[in-house]
């Protein structure tokens, strides 16, 4: 498209009929000046890779969907879409598929326990989560297939700086600029995988761009403005700490102090909808709960002054239906959800099934559900923007909410082509006041590689995967191409970027030497010697732990753990009950963000003798319980955070042995 009108139109980008047809459905026909701008930088339509950044609701989806189609459609090849959550990329998967299938474009999933009927093969849009494209990836260098792949889109790409899952995305994204590198595609772009990245607005989003040798382009632009809001007491302020409202509760609730019905009630008043975000799925369900309970009584209030108050006017008729299909999920009507429905209530965590979940997306969209209490789980996952979003607290399990997770739960804030203005309210008490004011005021935190070795620490783990992935998965055998694929992280590239290259490089082939000899002594990697005596080549070569590793995807420090497990239990194996063989199949990173030791306590008591047995055989110990009641127990070595490992898994056994004899998972949860 040429003009500035024409370029806005979706009709003139020269996509299918039947797409452009399934946009309109879905209400897109235009695209906002900046998507227009993002997908004409430099070399990005011709296969250049890009990296972009937008708030949180401003559609930066379309710019990726619509490169994604291109890219397929000319190159015949395949496209994979990396989501960071299930649910997210399950929203995903159907959305594509609805607008692209009329296409001839062949949309799937691998996700959870999904993955794609027919292989990887039949499909040209693969939506995946990180973990399941890290091992298509490593499936398609083991089968020498890297050539089917023409493009790789990453959503949420600032979750390289993740602590629990960033190094995986970093190791995949480092092993494609590998191979452009080393099959020396990167100077044609219609031959090589073009990258596309979408992030949060970071400090640093250029050292991503610089790493994937991609264009940058970033913007503020919001469809619909959003104003956060900070209330204390009854004072409500704006960014720049200006008093902008007093606060007055239309509803007084016994131990409501900081006024949320009331705010729940003055929206939903308006006809509109509220997202609140609690810490813990017991808070979510209680507010939910009292919300409801007053919403009910000023509908049935024998009270004059309560009275005069109108109730709030709901589709009674579409709620009876939505708490009808809650009723035919699987997992039958929860006994809360039953009472707040109704009353256009309900609360999204992850105690409720996928069934539960999209039943009540579906109400809370449609605009039947008016007030949705959920976890954080729900800000950086579906869609589902709302007029006020309510932050219950500054304070998540303990800790201050990180900037990240708070921008994506105020930016949920106003759907588009449905309110001028969102208001987000982080809502504090006094005593919180400067947590609130660090958080409306805070800037997300620079990103950096995961591969950096912390303080203190020896070889880490990220590393270790990663050199043993390339090893097993054959897409390096030398020492030399160890260090190819090293100078391709993230890491180097932040070196580069800080220019002490001469003094890292040395460092960082130290720390890449002290990986190999660690895969080595633990007999996961070995050398082997190819050619005459003297011009022998060292090539490495996986054992048969190496390569068990990987397929587990497990870290090689993880899988020592289970191996040393698996061959304690070759010795003993306890019989009596289900418990042992269910500790060898628990999964080793359930976590628990926090475990009340307590109820732990409470629940090792009541164990048999021979239950006690098979703790006492994998490593639980009564004194290590006893101590962390009193809360003496801090992980510090890494004995300490192996025993708290144990502890932790062997607590999960116990949820899934609860499960496997049939207690209802209400009562689990």
């Amino acid at each position: 498209p040429t003009g500035q009108e024409e370029k806005l139109l979706l009709s003139s980008w020269g996509l299918p009929k039947p797409v452009l047809e399934r946009y309109r459905k879905h209400g897109v026909m235009h695209m906002f000046e900046w998507q227009a701008q993002c997908l004409t930088v430099g070399q990005v339509l011709q296969g250049a890779n890009l990296v972009y950044s937008a708030p949180t609701s401003a559609g930066k989806t379309l710019v990726s969907e619509l490169l994604m189609l291109k890219r397929v459609l000319e190159t015949k090849r395949k496209a994979l879409l990396i989501l960071p959550f299930v649910s997210v990329a399950k929203e995903k998967m159907h959305y594509l598929q609805s607008v692209f299938e009329e296409a001839g474009v062949r949309v799937e999933g691998y996700m959870g326990n999904v993955s794609a009927a027919g292989g990887f093969t039949s499909l040209d849009v693969a939506v995946c989560t990180i973990e399941k494209a890290n091992s298509l990836i490593n499936r398609l260098i083991e089968e020498e297939n890297m050539g089917l792949l023409g493009m790789v889109v990453v959503d949420e790409l600032h979750m390289v700086g993740d602590s629990g899952r960033g190094y995986l995305l970093e190791l995949l994204l480092t092993k494609i600029c590998y191979i452009a590198q080393k099959q020396n595609t990167a100077g044609s772009l219609s031959e090589g995988i073009q990258i596309i990245g979408m992030s949060a607005t970071l400090p640093n989003l250029s050292l991503l761009a610089s790493w994937l040798c991609a264009e940058l382009y970033q913007t503020d632009y919001r469809p619909v403005p959003l104003q956060e809001h900070l209330k204390v007491g009854c004072k409500v302020y704006d960014k720049d700490l200006s008093v902008v409202r007093q606060f007055t509760p239309a509803l007084n609730v016994q131990g409501d102090d900081d006024h949320i019905v009331s705010l729940c009630y003055e929206t939903v008043r308006e006809g509109c909808s509220v997202l609140l975000f609690c810490p813990s799925k017991n808070w979510c369900e209680k507010l939910a709960d009292s919300i409801a309970r007053e919403f009910y009584n000023l509908r049935n209030s024998e009270h004059s002054n309560e009275a005069e108050l109108p109730p709030v006017s709901l589709d009674q008729q579409g709620l009876v239906d939505v708490v009808a299909q809650l009723g035919r999920t699987p997992a039958g009507l929860d006994s809360i959800l039953q009472r707040t429905v109704p009353w256009g209530v309900a609360f999204h965590h992850a105690g409720l099934t996928f069934d539960e979940r999209d039943v009540l997306e579906g109400a809370f969209r449609q605009g039947l559900v008016r007030v949705l209490a959920a976890t954080s789980t729900l800000s950086s996952g579906v869609n589902l923007p709302a007029r006020r979003v309510i932050v219950r607290t500054p304070t998540f399990n303990g800790h201050l909410l990180d900037p990240l997770t708070y921008k994506q739960m105020s930016g949920r804030a106003g759907r588009k082509g449905v309110d001028t203005i969102g208001e987000s309210l982080l809502v504090c008490k006094e005593a919180e006041r400067h947590k609130g004011i660090s958080l409306l005021k805070g800037s997300l935190q620079p990103i950096s590689s995961c591969l950096v070795r912390r303080e203190g620490e020896g070889v880490t783990t990220s590393m270790l995967r990663a050199i043993l992935e390339i090893i097993v998965g054959g897409v390096a055998s030398t020492p030399q191409d160890v260090r190819l694929y090293a100078s391709c992280s993230l890491l180097a590239a932040s070196l580069k970027l800080n220019m002490k290259k001469e003094l890292d490089e040395e460092t960082s082939k130290g720390a890449i030497e002290a990986c190999v000899e660690w895969l080595m002594d633990n007999e996961f990697i070995s050398i082997q010697k190819e050619g005459e005596v003297f011009f022998a080549k060292e090539l490495y070569c996986p054992t048969q732990l190496g390569a068990a590793t990987l397929s587990s995807s497990l870290s090689p420090p993880e899988s020592l753990a289970v191996f040393a497990d698996l061959q304690r239990a070759m010795k003993g194996f306890v019989l009596e009950n289900d418990l042992h063989i269910l500790y060898l199949i628990t999964p080793l990173y359930a976590e628990w963000t926090t475990i009340d030791w307590y109820q732990f306590f409470c629940l090792w008591e009541q164990l048999s003798s021979s239950m006690k047995r098979v703790a006492e055989l994998v490593g639980v110990q009564e004194g290590f319980l006893a101590r962390s009641v009193s809360g003496k127990i801090i992980a510090k070595t890494e004995k300490q955070r192996r025993q708290m490992a144990v502890h932790k898994r062997f607590f999960t056994t116990l949820v899934l042995h609860d499960l496997v004899n049939e207690v209802p998972l209400g009562t689990v949860a």
